[in-house]
């Protein structure tokens, strides 16, 4: 609900302009925070009656997990950043998309994804129900990393009294470099779920809130849907070559190594971020280009960047920063402090 009508919430702007903090689109986003702060309260109250009595200082706060207590850090931050918020619009008016409140709000959105994502990683609830859960959290997380690359790219930051805008150059290198990377990096860790259509999964739980938040929710882009869905086929592709070669990999000699297969796939999917995040994707480099179209103009957008920009350039960007992004996640993932921090285990 939060990510979702955040992403609703820019249409909203763009079509409406909003001067009010009680609009449609920050009702559905609160309403999702209330609900996540209810399951955390919940959640720590199961902890500290389910791990008994601890004989130490702050033995409370001993027994929630690490991963609850991510989460309850990020519902925090989002109930102070509604109240933030108010009073940003009450002052200020109108905002961009790069306020402070905002910030704010995403920050703790990132925080609870995470902690609900290792949460789900070390449950011993039931195996369908733990792997359904992993994958959901996959897809939000995914989307909320690429919302924070689009706060500092995108040029929708201009309010009635402050003009938090990138510079050009900024997003056009931020926004060829991150969302590839961390879109490589979301599906490199996705495929240890053992699950046959994981990534398929995780592509259509983003797809699905990006549909309903953005491509359906407007008559500027609603007949754009069936295009939107054939993005779809690349993960689907990519999870049956993935079963098929499982058992099968004198076929394809390349695929015999897990982790090059795991990589491979990573940055195929990568490649076409630029289509699975429309409009928000292209609207990220018109300004350098001297593009003077509005975000419903985002076919045109498009098709004026395809040949001098997209293919050329952003396609081997993409492919570099994929690999360096994997690379640099693996290392990380593998720190010791990190995994005894949450009693994560690592696959390879």
């Amino acid at each position: 609900m939060q990510v979702g009508a955040a992403n609703w919430d820019i249409i909203w702007h763009g079509v409406v302009n909003v001067e009010s903090f009680f609009t449609p689109p920050h009702l559905v986003l609160y309403s999702g925070v209330g609900l996540c702060l209810i399951a955390t309260i919940t959640g720590i109250v199961i902890s500290i009656k389910h791990n008994g009595v601890l004989k130490k200082q702050f033995s409370l706060f001993h027994k929630i997990p690490n991963p609850l207590k991510l989460v309850a850090l990020g519902c925090v931050i989002e109930v102070f950043s509604g109240q933030f918020d108010s009073w940003w619009h009450t002052n200020f008016g109108f905002d961009g998309l790069l306020s402070p409140p905002h910030l704010m709000l995403i920050s703790g959105m990132l925080f609870s994804i995470i902690g609900a994502l290792i949460g789900a990683h070390l449950s011993d609830t039931q195996k369908k129900f733990k792997l359904i859960s992993q994958m959901i959290s996959y897809g939000i997380l995914w989307m909320i990393v690429i919302n924070f690359v689009f706060m500092f790219t995108l040029p929708f930051s201009e309010g009635q009294h402050f003009d938090f805008n990138p510079s050009p150059t900024v997003a056009v290198v931020l926004g060829s470099i991150l969302p590839p990377a961390f879109t490589a990096i979301i599906f490199y860790s996705v495929q240890s779920l053992p699950f046959a259509f994981r990534m398929t999964f995780v592509a259509a739980t983003l797809m699905t809130l990006q549909s309903l938040a953005t491509i359906i929710s407007n008559s500027y882009f609603i007949g754009l849907f069936p295009l939107y869905l054939l993005n779809l086929l690349v993960p689907v592709s990519l999870d049956i070559i993935s079963f098929y070669t499982k058992n099968n990999n004198k076929s394809f000699d390349i695929l015999s190594n897990k982790d090059y297969k795991r990589i491979i796939f990573s940055i195929t999917i990568a490649f076409f971020f630029i289509t699975i995040y429309f409009p928000w994707s292209v609207n990220m480099f018109k300004v350098y280009f001297g593009i003077e179209r509005i975000t419903f103009e985002s076919v045109i957008i498009f098709e004026q960047l395809l040949w001098k920009f997209i293919l050329p350039v952003l396609m081997p960007v993409s492919f570099i920063s994929s690999l360096l992004g994997i690379l640099i996640w693996k290392k990380f993932y593998g720190h010791q402090k990190l995994i005894n921090m949450f009693k994560v285990v690592v696959r390879y």
